[in-house]
């Protein structure tokens, strides 16, 4: 009896343990189906690629003012990097917040530093032409170039650099007016709080800024050495300027007799010289549209109300003075 009793429980011991082991091996089961349908996050080694602000702040100093409209006809920068026509612009070794991947990215390197020089040019008061594969017949000048280094890696310090050479030519003839490379190098620490997308985006468009900048300045002293029946303002003394290596440089201007002011005894007109920031605002005397700026007028001596207008931005009215023999100068700021 007692070993029927035995032979009984211990039948129901293995059934008990096959149950055990079948729902065991049923839970495996549904724990793999349930990880088989997880979308795993893809890590690429490449982060989109950058936008760069390529807007152009001259200063009232920078703005030159031709006595007509100066045409510049610039030609697509040529790629000329190590490694030309690509994307990659460096290397992602240390964290940034709201980006993945190990390499930094910008599409169309030269068309990106032509976009800034061309900007630069513009804002200053030259009328720009970027041409698709000869001068425009109207130009009075030529511009191309060539991208020589354009690199930023984000690491521990951020190292930016850039260079690029530019050559400025007449176009009556072809000769060469000024020639030259600029370069911008720095490093950085980007902070506590570490580096993000807009951070790296700031940085880099600050130093092709520097660059543009720089180069713009350069072309301007070469022009209107060049050409100074062109402009009102005399040409601009020669200086030297860290980062910009002359190659071809204008011949200095013959020195001039001290010229005695012309006397404004029966003169009844005074220049008015406009800027504003930014440029390209629509000018309106008494309602009648005079050209965008920069602009100078020669007017009448006397009182006038003009009237700023620039899409996006608020009208900007001003009363100025003009004087008979001089040039009276405006600089506005718009306010959204």
């Amino acid at each position: 009896m007692n070993s029927n009793k035995g032979r009984e429980l211990h039948r129901l011991r293995g059934k008990l343990i096959q149950v055990a082991s079948l729902g065991l091996v049923m839970l495996g089961l549904a724990a793999c189906s349930s990880l088989s349908s997880i979308s795993m996050p893809s890590f690429s080694l490449t982060a989109a690629p950058l936008k760069l602000d390529l807007t152009a702040n001259p200063t009232a100093g920078q703005i030159v003012h031709s006595k007509r409209p100066v045409v510049l006809s610039i030609a697509k920068y040529i790629d000329a990097r190590a490694t030309p026509n690509s994307e990659k612009i460096g290397d992602i070794s240390s964290a940034v917040n709201d980006m993945l991947g190990t390499e930094l990215l910008l599409q169309d390197v030269a068309g990106t530093v032509t976009g800034a020089m061309e900007n630069q040019l513009r804002a200053s008061g030259y009328q720009t032409i970027v041409d698709t594969g000869k001068p425009a017949a109207n130009a009075d000048f030529t511009l191309s170039g060539a991208v020589k280094e354009f690199s930023l890696d984000i690491a521990g310090r951020d190292a930016v650099a850039i260079a690029v050479e530019t050559t400025l030519r007449d176009a009556r003839n072809g000769s060469v007016l000024w020639s030259g490379v600029v370069t911008e190098r720095a490093d950085r620490f980007a902070g506590v709080t570490g580096n993000s997308r807009n951070s790296i985006t700031r940085y880099l468009s600050a130093a092709l800024a520097k660059v543009s900048g720089k180069t713009r300045d350069a072309l301007s002293e070469g022009i209107v050495q060049a050409r100074p029946d062109l402009f009102y303002q005399a040409a601009p003394a020669r200086q030297s300027t860290p980062g910009v290596t002359v190659l071809v440089a204008p011949p200095e201007p013959a020195p001039t007799p001290q010229a005695v002011p012309p006397s404004t005894h029966g003169m009844t007109t005074g220049r008015l010289a406009l800027a504003t920031m930014p440029s390209r605002a629509k000018v309106y005397l008494a309602d009648v549209y005079y050209g965008l700026t920069p602009l100078t007028l020669e007017l009448e001596a006397g009182i006038y109300t003009l009237n700023l207008k620039l899409d996006g931005f608020k009208t900007v009215t001003e009363k100025v003075s003009v004087r008979k023999g001089e040039t009276t100068e405006l600089e506005t700021r718009f306010e959204k």
